[in-house]
């Protein structure tokens, strides 16, 4: 049986992560200077590792980062406030290393480019 973080891998690769990142991919990558599949296995590390309270913890964190990012989408990369705000909540998940985000940030990538964004 493989361990979690193996299976992690595998759903990451299997959905093309490493080969065609969705464009919110990208854009954290610019906006935090750090390797998204490096962030992504760091937060899944620490948040399996965690008790409740730190949890509670890096949720708080998360959310205050997505907001961050958000506001950057807006300020630096001029998108409209409900774009930005898909492309930030879109990654939520995966800044706390929950293999599902990979799902939603391309489900959000193909709404917002058939919305030529």
């Amino acid at each position: 049986m493989q361990s979690r973080t193996e299976d992690f891998s595998v759903e990451l690769e299997a959905h093309g992560t490493f080969k065609s990142k969705p464009k919110s991919f990208e854009l954290y990558e610019e906006y935090s200077r750090r390797d998204i599949g490096e962030t992504i296995q760091t937060r899944k590390d620490a948040y399996e590792k965690a008790d409740l309270q730190a949890r509670k913890e890096l949720e708080t964190e998360v959310e205050m980062e997505v907001e961050n990012f958000h506001e950057w989408l807006e300020s630096l990369k001029q998108f409209a406030p409900l774009v930005a705000h898909y492309y930030s909540v879109s990654l939520k998940s995966l800044l706390l290393g929950l293999p599902i985000g990979v799902h939603i940030a391309q489900l959000f990538d193909v709404v917002l480019e058939k919305l030529d964004i």
